[in-house]
């Protein structure tokens, strides 16, 4: 039976992945078609995986632990730490944006039948409330936010169980050949755990051997949770299938088990987001010494702007976030997995052959993807 900090390990890959993501896929799938979905999903699933082995090889032969930005100092110089730096920035604040939004969606689904309200006024409400608790720095248990994720889960377990006798295969069959690359963003913002690589190291500090099984295993289980959800949501709802999937899947489903999910999915997304807007708080505090009242106020209130501002489409700021994010970093450790070969401080525990054509080849694929984004996903 595997020990703790490998079921640790392996859920840490799963929580990181399986956030407010997984609600935008749906909708991308109901626009390129489910079958071609999974395909691009099985494709961009395994260059992830082989990304996190890359970034945790380099994390292993690096005496200085850190991040992608001091990865990328190390290996790759003063530009690439330039680069990793916007890369995580907008990562972060794609991510608060991205949270703020369906935060305002999932509340206004619960409570606007009762007080009243709209998306807009609930997503303000939500992003002053996490703030505050930014600027305290509150910081949520590990074993609540775990819990959260965990209940979570059992929501969207709960949404396939009981939505499986509503689907229609014929929501499954169509197809937009011209929409291929549409769930592009959506899938790598979906995908992505690579700020969970770095802890790993710490988890299993006694068998490091076995993080390379634990990130395989972690990205296989948040692929088949997305399969199923997606099948599921976009069975039901077709082509009618709501930006953020549960609005759309309440309307036809009419029971308990959406509203279990809209809840759960609000304190998951709560708790992730408070601890997004404290690390965002952090770089700026820690990494450029300014003052922690700027350093708060540059991380909870430029997202909040860019809202006010008119920048509400949830699959649009996914899309974005994600292949810019996605597609730049993953070239970024590809870069470093190489240098930390030959410039490496310790021989890992594990180690990875990667042929250069696979290499170039998960390049190109993200490359288009970024230009496909810019293009055409505005």
């Amino acid at each position: 039976m595997p020990d703790k900090s490998y079921i640790y390990a392996v859920s840490t890959i799963v929580g990181t992945s399986v956030g407010a993501g997984v609600f935008s896929l749906p909708f991308v799938a109901s626009k390129s078609g489910f079958f071609l979905f999974i395909i691009l999903l099985f494709v961009l699933g395994f260059i992830m995986i082989v990304l996190n082995l890359m970034y945790a090889e380099v994390t292993l032969r690096t005496e200085n632990k850190g991040r992608l930005v001091g990865y990328c100092e190390k290996y790759l110089g003063k530009k690439g730490k330039r680069i990793a730096t916007i890369v995580t920035l907008v990562a972060l604040y794609g991510n608060m944006l991205a949270f703020i939004i369906i935060g305002g969606k999932f509340l206004n689904a619960i409570f606007s039948n009762y007080i009243g309200g709209d998306e807009f006024i609930y997503s303000i409400a939500m992003a002053l409330f996490i703030s505050v608790g930014v600027y305290i720095s509150l910081r949520i248990v590990s074993v609540i936010e775990l819990l959260m994720v965990a209940f979570l889960f059992v929501a969207i377990f709960g949404i396939i169980f009981k939505g499986v006798s509503f689907v229609s295969v014929e929501n499954l069959l169509t197809f937009d050949i011209s929409q291929s690359f549409f769930p592009f963003g959506a899938i790598l913002f979906s995908v992505g755990a690579l700020s969970a690589i770095p802890m790993l190291e710490h988890i299993m500090k006694k068998n490091q051997k076995k993080i390379k099984s634990a990130i395989i295993i972690g990205n296989i289980i948040a692929i088949i949770v997305y399969i199923l959800f997606v099948a599921v949501v976009l069975g039901i709802t077709g082509s009618e299938t709501s930006s953020e999937a549960l609005y759309g899947l309440g309307l036809v489903m009419k029971n308990g088990i959406v509203r279990l999910g809209l809840i759960f999915g609000i304190f998951a997304i709560a708790t992730t987001f408070l601890m997004v807007g404290i690390n965002l708080k952090e770089v700026f505090w820690y990494d450029y010494h300014l003052s922690e009242k700027k350093s708060w106020a540059l991380a909870c209130f430029v997202p909040l702007i860019v809202f006010i501002l008119g920048f509400r489409d949830f699959i649009t700021v996914v899309s974005i976030a994600g292949s810019i994010t996605g597609g730049f970093a993953g070239v970024l450790i590809i870069a470093s997995f190489y240098k930390a070969k030959k410039m490496g401080d310790f021989k890992p525990a594990f180690e990875i052959k990667i042929p250069a054509m696979l290499s170039f080849f998960m390049i190109l694929i993200l490359f288009l993807g970024v230009v496909y984004q810019f293009a055409y996903g505005w």
